[in-house]
Formats: C-alpha cells, structure tokens, sequence
C-alpha cells in the first residue's frame, strides 16, 4: 500500500478531528462543574468589577454599562500614563460614581519605554500587574474581572449570585461573538461557540474577557502569575486547578467583539497563537496533566506541525475523504446555529494551523525576549501550595461527576445548547 495512505490513515483523523469532534461530543453530553443562572437565582451585590484601563481613555468603552454598578466599579491604570489620561479617566469616575486605582509596581523596563501609546497592548506584564495591585483597594467578598468593552444583557448580581450559590473559588463564562459583519467575524462566531463548549468538562479554561471569583482566591492566583499577557486567562484557571481551588462553569452569556478585518484579526492572532507556545510548550510540566488538551493543542497542534504541512503538500483521496468527514462533523455540532460561513470554517481552522501557529512561535520568542518574561508557570507566595503531582486528570476531568449542587436541571440543561434564553425571559 502506498505509504502516504498508510500515514494519512494513521496521522490525518488524529490530526483534524481529535479535538473538533472527540470533544465536541463529549462536552454536549458530560458536564463536570456545571452550574447554570436560574430564576431562583438570589442576586450578590457583595463585589468589585476590576477593569484594566491604560494606553487610551478610548479604549474605555463600556462606560453606560457599568454606570449602575456605582462605586463597585475599580477601573485600574499604571503609574505610566499621561495627565490627560488621568484627568479624563477622574472625570469618568466623578460622573458613574467608580472608584479609581492607579498601580504602584512598576511595570517592565520595555513598557515603561514603550512607544505607540495609542496601541492596544498585545504582549507584557502592564494588564496583569494593574489587575495585580488592583487588590489593595479591594474589600469585597468577590471580584469580577472584565475587559473595558465588555458587557452583558443580564446583571453581574446574578452571575455573582450564581457562583455564591455554587460555592465556588472561581468560574468561567461564555464569550460570544457579539459581530457578525463580516465573514471573518461568523467564523469567529463557529470557533468561539465550539470553544466555549469545551468549558463543560474544563472549566478551569477561564477567558479574560469575563471571570470571577473569590477576592482572597483571585488575588492569591495572581500573586503566583508570571504576569505573561498571552494565555494569561487561562493560566489563572491552570494556577486555581494546580492549587485544588474549586471551579465551576456557569453558562452566562459576555458578547465580545471580534475583530472584523483582516489586519485586526492577524494582529490578534499571531499574539495569541504565541500563548498558546508558552502554555503548551514551555509549561508542558503543566499541561501534560490535561492529556486530551495536550494532545491537541501540545502534540498535534505544535510538534506535529512538519507533518501536516507534508500531508498537505502530498494530497491523496484519503486526505481528501478525512476532509470531507470533518466538515460533517462540524456541521452536526453546529447543525442549531449553522449558516453560510460553516462551509468555509474548515478551511479558516486550516488556515490557522498552517499558518499562524509558526508564526506563533516567533511571536513568543519575541515576546519573551522584549518584556524579560518567559511566561514560566510555577508557585511562589500564598497560602495554598502548588501540587503538581505524577497522575494526569485523564482527558482533564471524570466523566459524569458531578460536584457541589446535585441538581436535577443541571443535567438535563447539558442536553441543550448552552445559549441562554432571551433576555427578556431571564433575572435582570
């Protein structure tokens, strides 16, 4: 037989649908940590909203949303801003009632002589050191973290409200796309709905647009982050699992945009994708004990990638048939909200391991070497100790454990699509 079938048929399903389909189904169907928003919700006002702000007052685009919060809204800075920064970001705060907090950590040699201020920072320590020292103007019981455009059709109370109920440390949300301008934006829509999916069964896999927690939790993780901006979310969620803290999945809606142009997409992306190296790669001590995220995102994604760009320049009919039964799986996944551009996103999936994953790699490289921080995940202060340990959580969690509320409608709500109800039928 042919050595190129014999490799496709060994390599190729492993290296397309490993993650797109095994997942996919397993997260529909199993659901570890899962604990829904409902009309027996009681609301938690006991909160801060952290929200990072520097670089540009522009950039401060969820002013109305937040304006009910009151004085619950922290919107913290850097030493390093100009007086018009912080003449207008007071203004802001007199105005909605928020409070203010300006960092006094220094934040890196290469940030503190950046130029191009007017840019939205990609790399760095800046977002997570503000967030860091954000905590010493901290009282509340909780905290929720969110990006200066973020918001929500439902109340933060109730997401709050929701992790009290669950006694929680910390939780993940679900990011949408909130724009569907553009095709690229509807395929942004696919990837973020199938990403969101994987939250289920790993919840620790927490987005930096929106999470919460415990105030003495999330300041204790950050006080043992690298401070790395690139897969900075989801090393909170690794360091809170490493350290045994309780987390959960709460299927609460946060809208984001997406980028809608070619530029804005690549410029995010190739960031992104230099996260993804530093948290799979140079922290494999980490993420070899989620083996099934590994595989995918370690071995098939990054090691392997010589293979399949070999694969790709030698087509054959099995390629071709693998291809083609990977575009079915996706659109029986996402047969409920399916649409044109569903066509198209196996080859935006393509794209994107091709292509933007080496590039990637040079954008970690970079990275690391001009903000002197190589990202390294490990313990250093905090009353909780890193445990390691020498077993993985075979494919990140126990199938069918449910823990904390024993909750009948949590059970069947996995059997659903996890898209919330309208807003006019929910709390808020």
């Amino acid at each position: 037989m042919n050595i190129d079938i014999v490799a496709s048929l060994l390599f190729i399903p492993i290296l397309i649908v490993s993650i797109d389909v095994l997942t996919q189904f397993r997260s529909h169907f199993t659901s570890i940590n899962y604990y829904p928003v409902t009309s027996a919700t009681e609301p938690c006002t006991d909160f801060t909203i952290i929200v990072p702000i520097y670089g540009h007052i522009s950039y401060l685009e969820n002013v109305d949303y937040l304006h009910c919060y009151g004085e619950r809204v922290l919107l913290t800075t850097s030493n390093m801003e100009t007086g018009t920064f912080y003449e207008a970001l007071q203004h802001i705060a007199r105005q909605h009632g928020f409070r203010v907090h300006v960092s006094s950590r220094l934040p890196s040699p290469a940030e503190r002589e950046r130029d191009g201020r007017g840019q939205r920072a990609t790399g760095g320590t800046l977002r997570d050191t503000i967030v860091l020292d954000a905590h010493q103007s901290i009282s509340s019981r909780y905290v929720v973290c969110i990006d200066a455009d973020t918001v929500t059709d439902v109340s933060l109370d109730y997401l709050v409200g929701a992790l009290k109920e669950a006694q929680l440390d910390m939780a993940s949300v679900i990011l949408t796309a909130a724009n569907r301008d553009t095709l690229l934006a509807r395929l942004q829509g696919h990837e973020y709905r199938m990403a969101m999916r994987i939250r289920r069964i790993m919840p620790w896999m927490i987005s930096g647009g929106c999470h919460l927690g415990k105030r003495e939790v999330h300041r204790d993780l950050m006080e043992n982050h690298s401070l790395f901006f690139q897969g900075n979310d989801v090393e909170i969620g690794i360091l809170a699992n490493l350290k045994k803290y309780r987390i959960g999945h709460i299927p609460f809606i946060v809208p984001t945009t997406v980028p809608s142009t070619l530029r804005g997409w690549s410029r995010q992306r190739t960031a992104w994708a230099g996260g993804e190296f530093r948290l799979m790669i140079i922290n494999f001590r980490v993420a070899w004990r989620h083996p099934f995220l590994y595989l995918y995102g370690g071995v098939i994604v990054i090691i392997l990638l010589p293979m399949r760009w070999y694969y790709v320049s030698h087509p054959t009919w099995t390629l071709a048939t693998v291809l083609f039964l990977y575009f079915v799986v996706v659109l029986m996944v996402n047969w409920r909200t399916r649409d044109w551009a569903l066509l198209v996103y196996p080859f935006y999936s393509l794209f994107y391991t091709l292509v933007m994953v080496p590039v990637g790699i040079f954008s970690y490289v970079e990275m690391a070497i001009k903000y002197r921080n190589m990202g390294v995940i490990g313990v250093h202060r905090g009353k909780h100790r890193m445990r390691y340990g020498r077993t993985p959580s075979f494919l990140g969690a126990r199938v069918g454990r449910l823990t904390g509320l024993e909750r009948p409608e949590i059970l069947d709500s996995v059997r659903e699509e996890f898209e919330m109800p309208d807003p006019a039928d929910r709390p808020g």
